[in-house]
Formats: C-alpha cells, structure tokens, sequence
C-alpha cells in the first residue's frame, strides 16, 4: 500500500513487534496507516504480552481496521478470539484475507465470512493482487477528512547500540509507552515516528533499531535490514541524538557509530545514558564523562549530555540542547560577514605552500544547510588537511557555531591563474 518497504517482511513469525506508522496518499486522501505486532492472546512470555497490549491499543486509536487473516492456511483458534475482540470494540473493521497467491486459492477467503466483521477483501500482498480493491474499500470506509493536514515536525534520530536505552529515552521524550521496551538488545526492529513539542517546536522522534557495524551484523536478514533502516533514519533526520552508556567504556561500535554521523555531517547531541548508575560512587560521573569526552576529540563541536533515560534526570536539558543545535544548524551569514571572517583567519595564519606554489584564499559564500555549509574560493591549488581543521575551528569561533557541523569546499576561482 505505501509503494515502499516499510515495516520489515519475514517468513518468521512475531518479526513486527512494534506499532509501525506511515503516512499514504489514497488517491487524495491521506492516511496513516499503523502496522502492530501479532496479536498472540495466552502467552506467558512478557514480551509477548506486551506486544499484544501495543495492538490493543492502536484498535483503540484507529478510525478503521484491517484484520488480516491468511486465507492459505485457514482460520485458526487465535483468529476467532482475535475476531471476538475486534467485535466488541465497535470499531469499523474489514477482514483482509491474504496470501491468495494462486488461481487455485481463489474463493478460499469465503471461511472468514463466518468472522461476523462484514466485508472480506481477498488479496495477494505479496504479489499485489487485490491492493486496489482494498484501497477502494478502506477509502469508502473514511471518517471525514480533517480539516488540516498534520505538521511533519523536524525529524530527530535516536541512534545508537543495541540495548544503550535508545526505546527508553523515546518514551520519556514523547511521554507515552510507546515501544516495546525489553532487556534483551535488539528488542526494536523498525523505525517508529511519534511527534512532540518543545519551547514551541514541533519534533518528529525516530526511535531506530541499534546500529551494528556491518562485519557484527550480516549473519541475518532481519538484523540486516533493521541496520538499513537506522542508516535510512539517519539519512532522513536534521538532527541525531546519539546515545552512550555512561556506565561502561565507550566501545567500537560507539566509536563506529560516531564516526557515521560526523562524516554525514548531521548536526549531533551525545547523551551520556544511565548515569543512576553512577550515583553510589563519588566521582563515578565526572570520570565517565572525561572519558566518553576523550573519546569524541574528533568532533569537539558535539555537545555532551548526561542522563538517565530511566527516572527522567537530564532530559530537560537535552531537549534544550536539541533546540540550541537546531538554531545553529539553521544558520545563515551575509556574505560580508563571511569575508570578514575569512580575512580575519589569514591575518592569524597564512596557508602552507602545495609544493612550493602558494595557496591563495580570495573570498567565502555560504552555499547550503542545514548544517551550513561554505564554499572559500582560491587559486585553486590543494590547502593542506591540517589547515583546514585549523580554518574551521577558527571559523567556528568568529561565526559563533559551537555545536554544529560545518562543512566547508575549497572551490577555484574561475578568474585566478
């Protein structure tokens, strides 16, 4: 129904275990469409409960649902419970009867007419078969449409190792049990969006699988894709709240991860996560930050937060912080201004030679951003890596642009020899 891959598709059972939201255009009519866990009614498992308390209650936020059952293998004892749950809750429901993936299966959705929910939609989503229908049914099944449209808010990231906190800290962010939160690393598998608003800005949180480094995480499918889509999640935020454990050592896949982000260039906040756990022992945090701050020296300009995603501790001020690294990133300077600054940084310190031909710096332009981006346009010849830090720091104090990246090209002028 979107066109895209989504919410992560397997033959094993229970791989959906969050509620996964998407907006879809239906020929005009925008929806979201929310894909749940399997509905498991009777397990002891605590996940697994869980996961059934998380669809009960996206049935409870939904206008409309689509049970979904597998006309291949027939109904089952968990279909009818499932059925009699969905009858009691008064809401609009259309039984989708999937996996009609032949002629021969044809007909075969007619046993969950016996569902007592109405209308039976048969379809091949795997292959397709049936989709038009489906949305044809689902928009005649509309309420009215809203009067306006919801804002998309500015997208943040939460990334992270698996099992760092990363589902705990979107809880506490978006103030709602929202993902399934576990001990066992890897409990996420999907991003999940939810909005909240702070100081007057509408944010988009996405709360992603955690990121392994790819040589630790090509073993399975499931786990391969989940690391694609927190790289896609990545990719799409203006701002990614990265997420350490104060209480151990800063790993390589901490590292790793760092290293992404700062090659992406997007605009970061490090949290330094479950600090309660430092609390008995004086002086525990104070080391731990050092420590973790050591391991950032790459990307000095990252602003270090600690917290406890826990019992709420720090929280405010990383929002705060999100909000200062936003502004920053938004920036945008008069080209005079620029010039000034550059002018400023080659009083203080002349480039080294390219082989003994001088290097020649003329004038600066801001091309882009977020982050801000900068374009010095010179004779042309290679400015020396060592230089270039020392251009950006500089740049970073005159223009007032602490905590956010800054990218700058050395670009040609097209009248220099």
């Amino acid at each position: 129904m979107l066109g895209r891959r989504q919410a992560i598709v397997s033959d094993l059972p229970g791989v959906t275990r969050d509620r996964i939201a998407a907006s879809c255009d239906l020929y005009g009519d925008r929806v979201t469409l929310v894909d749940t866990g399997g509905v498991v009614t009777g397990a002891a498992d605590d996940l697994t409960r869980r996961v059934r308390a998380e669809a009960l209650k996206a049935v409870e936020e939904a206008d409309l649902i689509l049970f979904v059952v597998d006309a291949r293998a027939g109904l089952t004892a968990l279909d009818l419970e499932v059925a009699s749950l969905l009858r009691v809750s008064g809401k609009r429901v259309l039984t989708v009867a999937n996996k009609i993936d032949a002629a021969s299966l044809e007909g075969s959705e007619g046993e969950a007419h016996g569902l007592g929910l109405g209308e039976v939609v048969p379809l091949s989503a795997e292959q397709g078969r049936g989709i038009d229908e489906l949305v044809d049914r689902l928009r005649a099944a509309l309420p009215p449409r809203a009067s306006t449209e919801e804002q998309r808010g500015v997208p943040i990231a939460i990334i992270g190792r698996p099992n760092v906190g990363k589902s705990s800290l979107f809880n506490r962010i978006v103030r709602e049990e929202r993902v399934v939160v576990a001990p066992e690393p890897g409990t996420t598998r999907d991003p999940i969006d939810a909005l909240f608003e702070h100081r007057g800005v509408l944010y988009r949180v996405i709360d992603t699988a955690g990121i392994r480094r790819r040589a630790k995480s090509s073993g399975e499918e499931v786990e391969w894709v989940s690391v694609l889509k927190a790289r896609q999640a990545l990719d799409e935020a203006e701002i990614a709240i990265a997420l350490v454990d104060a209480s151990v050592a800063v790993g390589h896949q901490d590292l790793a991860l760092l290293g992404l982000m700062a090659q992406g260039h997007t605009p970061t906040v490090l949290a330094a996560n479950k600090i309660d756990r430092l609390a008995e022992r004086a002086g525990a945090l104070e080391e731990a930050l050092a420590s973790i701050g050591g391991a950032l020296r790459f990307a000095p300009h990252v602003p270090l937060v600690p917290i406890s995603a826990l019992n709420g501790q720090g929280i405010p001020r990383l929002l705060d912080t999100v909000e200062r690294v936003r502004e920053e990133s938004r920036r945008s300077f008069p080209t005079a201004d620029l010039n000034r600054a550059l002018a400023d940084v080659l009083r203080e310190k002349q480039p080294p030679s390219d082989g003994g031909r001088e290097v020649r710096f003329y004038s600066m332009a801001q091309t882009g951003g977020p982050p801000p981006r900068f374009a010095i346009f010179g004779n042309g010849r290679r400015v020396d890596a060592s230089y270039q830090r020392f251009m950006e720091s500089r740049l970073r104090q005159r223009l007032g642009l602490d905590a956010t990246p800054l990218v700058l090209s050395f670009r040609r002028r097209r009248a220099s020899r």
